[in-house]
């Protein structure tokens, strides 16, 4: 083989493999799914769905204290308007995969809060009790659904399976 079939050869290859290492990269980097989407599909799916109000920009810090401070991709704040009903659902998309963690922990202080005293009503406390934060990639959830609980955290999982 002549050199200049080799050159083109060896061209051909390494432009083959930086498109399928580019296409892999791509992959990883697969946008989220569309939070208020997930969260106004699910809400509609649901027989009785419970009365749900914003949690506001003004709110944000008196329902997650620190959330403020973290720049967001997406975020769908939303917690039941009548405070015996335990119904939240916080789906935040962050900016940084640094600020997983850190908003994780706010999530989780707001579910200890409310076990510890936050909740008024013994059912209250138990459906804060079994809530979920769930991590995905730059996707923080809590999940606080009562008794659909489960059909709510399988719900926002399948979001995430290929």
């Amino acid at each position: 083989m002549n050199k200049n079939i080799k050159r083109i050869l060896a061209l051909v290859l390494a432009l083959t493999a930086a498109v399928a290492l580019a296409a892999c990269g791509a992959e990883s980097q697969k946008d989220a799914p569309d939070l208020e989407g997930f969260y106004e599909d699910y809400m509609a799916s649901l027989s009785e769905a419970p009365m749900m109000m914003d949690v506001t920009d003004d709110l944000v810090e008196t329902f997650y204290p620190g959330l403020g401070s973290y720049e967001l991709k997406q975020s769908v704040l939303k917690t039941a308007a009548i405070s015996a009903v335990a119904y939240e659902l916080a789906l935040v998309e962050c900016a940084s995969s640094d600020d997983v963690e850190a908003v994780q922990a706010i999530f989780q202080a707001r579910v200890d809060g409310q076990v510890n005293g936050g909740a008024m009503y013994p059912a209250t406390v138990e459906a804060w009790q079994d809530a979920e934060i769930i991590v995905n990639g730059n996707v923080v959830a809590l999940i606080v659904a009562g008794v659909d609980q489960e059909s709510a955290v399988n719900d926002f999982n399948a979001l995430f399976e290929a």
